[in-house]
């Protein structure tokens, strides 16, 4: 597939603010939750890699509060949470990428509770690091390394003679972030090729463990919650967006998780790598313990969200989320 300059207005309408406007410790006025000191029942949750740890906390933080509720949590992907929700093998699925037209036929009810974004991701180590970040990679080079035939060199990609070959690493499971980086590169999920690995962590340790690899992974892993850096050995990878061979500002990697945010705020991040993270269920939930679950999810629990790596959601969505809840 051949791309020229007449694609970069497309890319260039994808820069506009994918979440919050404003620092996270700015985002304090959440609307408080109604405790219900007497829910008592049990649940399962399962599926995105990408929210596993956000929830798991939710649901520890939430038994806490109510010793009756019992909510079990389970990564496997969205795929498998969605397979889960309508095999009735769980009552909510975390899910990190839109709903496909036959899912969307299945009845299942959606409510968004952060904001996350998915970035290419190369070793630290590489030993072309100052050429990627000077040059970055062009969207047409990435389209060619993650969906064609051939192998291709870190020559091939930074316009130079070395002969060192790209190792690249694509998800094997039916994960959101692959759904969202082949969105990105204009393709299907089932157009990655490259290493399979299972999971955002198997993602970050292969990427740590080859010099020469390259792959994609959620914001929240490429980074430390504790301390907002990047874990070690990772580098998020610039993208050349406007085909200059120049990274300007808006193109500039983001060296913590807060720039990161930051980054997503004020536009400089392209849409099309956002998405929300939502919990699905067919048909709006009944059961008062998971009504509950959710409603401490859209209030309380946001304060989890930024402490996990995550984009918090802003006032009006949390509105209108606790809203569809009523």
């Amino acid at each position: 597939m051949n791309l020229n300059k007449s694609i970069i207005p497309i890319l260039c309408l994808t820069l506009i603010f994918a979440c919050k406007p404003g620092k996270p410790e700015q985002n304090q006025s959440k609307l408080p939750a109604e405790t219900k000191k007497d829910v008592s029942g049990s649940f399962t949750i399962s599926g995105a890699y990408a929210l596993y740890p956000l929830v798991k906390k939710w649901g520890d933080d939430f038994m806490k509060i109510h010793p009756a509720v019992q909510i079990v949590v389970k990564q496997g992907g969205t795929g498998q949470g969605v397979d889960d929700l309508l095999s009735k093998k769980n009552q909510l699925a975390m899910i990190s990428r839109p709903l496909t037209d036959e899912e969307q036929t299945e009845g299942i009810w959606v409510l968004p509770v952060a904001k996350e974004g998915v970035a290419p991701i190369v070793n630290q180590r590489n030993p072309f690091l100052k050429r990627i970040l000077e040059r970055g990679i062009t969207p047409e080079k990435l389209i060619r390394l993650f969906t064609g035939d051939k192998p291709m060199t870190w020559g091939d990609l930074l316009d130079s003679t070395v002969k060192e070959k790209a190792v690249v690493y694509t998800r094997e499971d039916e994960s959101g972030a692959a759904a969202v980086w082949a969105g990105f590169l204009w393709k299907e999920s089932a157009d990655l090729k490259g290493i399979k690995v299972t999971g955002d962590e198997e993602m970050i340790k292969s990427v740590q463990g080859n010099p020469l690899a390259i792959g994609y992974c959620n914001f929240s892993y490429a980074f430390d919650p504790g301390t907002g850096d990047r874990v070690k050995d990772i580098q998020v990878m610039p993208v050349d967006l406007d085909f200059d061979k120049t990274i300007d500002r808006k193109e500039v990697p983001f060296s913590n998780i807060k720039k990161a945010h930051r980054g997503l705020w004020l536009g400089y991040y392209p849409k099309n790598l956002t998405r929300e993270l939502t919990f699905g269920s067919i048909g709006k939930p009944t059961d008062p313990a998971i009504l509950e679950f959710l409603n401490y999810a859209l209030t309380d629990g946001q304060a989890a969200v930024a402490s996990t790596g995550f984009c918090e959601l802003n006032d009006v969505y949390i509105k209108n989320s606790l809203t569809s809840l009523k």
